[in-house]
């Protein structure tokens, strides 16, 4: 019959019942570790050795028997002196007989020595070794990690960012959300009858990184002490058991997955936070629209728009495709910039105004390979003109004498008259003249010939009935795609 404490650090320790020393009392009791639902994670049993050392040695040597008192204190003192007081305590009944009480991972937490006492001729100590311990005869309740907490939550929300599905622009804007994963637990140091195992961080970071998931749609069916029996099952993208309870995501597909890790060595504090951007598509768009009316009462309509590719390349992946994703939509998105623009033009144009022509004045695309974003502006305006095949065209009429209000005067010089000549209307007018300049600027992919006959066609318009051509000329720059036709008439 013994209460023994053998830590696994050095060193065992009969704290009493052998010898002369009488049986110790004990105290045992029970703390639960629950998580906010009740669920029981562990169980602390609280242990209290309380007894009495007596002293040996011969009573007529002077301090003998106060010597052999205080050789057992210090055996004592220095149980809890040790660097890991962990170890497994034994409660065993007189004769050694069965039912024997044992903590495998038991650690001291203090030992009290009381006030030495005298009984008559007796000498003797009193002691109390407090322990705590998770395993009672090898067994462990609750989860099978050491934890002394353990937490797990979910979060939806809303972005600000939006898609349109199948990237077509003209669709309402759908919603984007985020969903948010977080597993946090504080463990404390695991060990065997004989051994130290892991550190109370290491078991919290075991735990939480076997409740990751690597979609959100991943049913949770276990409750924190990784028990389905007493758990209803959990859906991320559902936030909670069906589609029915909250909101439904799981038509949406899952990007951007993130983790952030986070460890309190000391404290023995493990978490990890993982985020998901839930989107109908792979790319997120950003679009304006602006409208400008010149001093020409020439209407424009500009489009910026800025697309943003979401990666579906897995957390433990080193490579990020974001930008795959945006130039995979890159020419669909553009090819829609006219649409888009006319649809708003109408809605803002002046009320006189004609349509907006399907001719890209200027375009500009940038990316940004590290963001995976691709930016781009189209603008067009409501200018019409002659030929498909320019960017810009100029059209000036001049007309000399077109009312015929110009008079033929003779100016005739006198001899000697000192008020000057004499001018003599001649009851007559002169020709009229009609000029018409064309400047054009041609698309790159049609300035391998000379726009003559096209250009002559837009000039002869404005070609006075029965007039004579007096003058044709011409410009060509093809590297420009600079083109002017210069032809005067008269009549």
């Amino acid at each position: 019959m013994a209460v023994t404490f053998n830590s696994i650090g050095g060193g065992s320790i009969t704290i009493g019942g052998s010898g002369s020393d009488p049986f110790p009392k004990y105290s045992i009791s029970t703390e639960g570790v629950q998580s906010g639902d009740g669920t029981l994670i562990d169980i602390t049993y609280n242990v209290s050795i309380t007894g009495q050392v007596l002293a040996s040695g011969d009573i007529t040597s002077a301090g003998s028997r106060q010597s052999s008192l205080l050789g057992r204190i210090k055996t004592m003192l220095q149980t809890a002196e040790n660097a890991i007081p962990v170890g497994t305590l034994e409660i065993v009944p007189y004769g050694g007989l069965s039912g024997v009480v044992s903590f495998s991972d038991a650690t001291l937490m203090a030992v009290e020595i009381a006030e030495q006492d005298d009984s008559g001729s007796v000498q003797y100590q009193d002691y109390t070794f407090t322990f705590t311990a998770h395993k009672r005869d090898g067994a462990k309740i609750g989860n099978t990690y050491s934890l002394a907490s353990a937490e797990e939550t979910w979060e939806v929300t809303e972005n600000d960012t939006r898609v349109f599905e199948s990237n077509t622009l003209s669709n309402t804007p759908t919603k984007t959300y985020t969903i948010t994963h977080t597993v946090s637990a504080t463990g404390y140091n695991r060990t065997t009858d004989t051994a130290f195992n892991k550190a109370g961080w290491s078991e919290a970071k075991d735990w939480v990184l076997s409740r990751l998931v690597a979609t959100p749609d991943t049913a949770i069916a276990e409750n924190m002490a990784d028990n389905s029996t007493y758990f209803t099952t959990f859906n991320g993208v559902y936030m909670g058991e069906s589609s029915a309870d909250f909101i439904d995501l799981s038509t949406d597909e899952y990007y951007n997955h993130k983790r952030v890790a986070n460890s309190d060595l000391s404290g023995g504090a493990y978490s990890v936070t993982e985020t998901w951007f839930i989107s109908k598509e792979s790319v997120t768009h950003d679009i304006e629209m602006s409208y400008d009316l010149n001093e020409e009462q020439i209407g424009s309509v500009t489009v910026n728009g800025t697309i943003s590719g979401l990666s579906t390349s897995s957390f433990s992946s080193k490579k990020d495709n974001k930008v795959t994703q945006a130039e995979a939509v890159l020419t669909t998105v553009l090819d829609q910039g006219y649409s888009l623009a006319s649809t708003f033009f109408n809605t803002v144009k002046e009320p006189d105004a004609g349509a907006l022509t399907n001719n890209i004045l200027t375009k500009s695309v940038a990316k940004n390979p590290v963001a995976g974003t691709i930016t781009y502006s189209i603008n067009f305006n409501d200018k019409t003109k002659e030929d498909e095949d320019t960017i810009s065209e100029t059209l000036t009429v001049s007309d000399d004498n077109e009312d015929r209000s110009n008079k033929v005067i003779a100016i005739i010089a006198i001899i000697g008259k000192a008020d000057g000549p004499i001018f003599q209307d001649m009851g007559t007018t002169p020709e009229r003249k009609r000029s018409v300049s064309v400047d054009w600027t041609m698309k790159k992919d049609k300035r391998e010939t000379k726009p003559t006959a096209r250009a002559t066609t837009a000039a002869d318009v404005y070609k006075p009935t029965g007039a004579y051509q007096m003058s044709k000329s011409e410009s060509w720059t093809p590297a420009t795609g600079a083109y002017t036709l210069n032809i005067e008439w008269v009549y």
